[in-house]
């Protein structure tokens, strides 16, 4: 999901905002290495959608009407009627959770699933069953602390980032 406008950050196109030195959509791309990816842009990420593509990224130009209505008109669209990992191009990851939270979802009952920071607050990664995108689902809440994935908002959440960059050990591969 590319397509917000970033205003609380102020600092152009979110996803190609520079964050422990690498564009936060690269943050994301690297920690999908293991799928395929189709990225969701609107009218506000113009630019990023040019850098998608040059990547080899195929890019779907939804309404931006919101998140929920973008991810379920990118589904609709692609007529995806499987379960879909969506994920907000504005994540550092310094632990390798997607895989965990693919897990939990493969390991449960439900046929959607979310994370959560202990706050209630939305981390910005998702399974929802493209079969049922417009019908209310079955979800289960996954947690996650800001140690392990940071949604960068504001330009507070990119010096939390950098100081959580720095005090792990990110040289290494996963």
């Amino acid at each position: 999901m590319c397509g917000g406008k970033g205003e609380r950050l102020g600092m152009g196109e979110k996803p190609l905002v520079r964050v422990c030195g690498k564009r936060l959509v690269e943050h994301v791309l690297d920690s999908l290495w293991m799928c395929e990816v189709i990225a969701a842009v609107t009218d506000s990420t113009p630019e990023t959608a040019r850098f998608l593509k040059s990547e080899g990224i195929e890019v779907i130009k939804t309404s931006g009407k919101g998140y929920v209505e973008d991810m379920c008109q990118a589904i609709k669209e692609f007529r995806l009627f499987e379960p879909i990992l969506v994920v907000s191009a504005d994540l550092i990851f310094f632990k390798p959770v997607l895989l965990d939270v693919i897990s939990a979802f493969i390991s449960s009952d439900a046929v959607a699933l979310t994370t959560a920071y202990p706050d209630g607050s939305y981390a910005g990664i998702n399974v929802v069953d493209g079969m049922f995108i417009g019908e209310e689902q079955k979800e289960i809440v996954y947690r996650v602390e800001d140690n392990d994935v940071l949604n960068v908002n504001t330009p507070e959440d990119i010096k939390k980032a950098e100081e959580i960059w720095n005090t792990t050990r990110r040289g290494e591969e996963w």
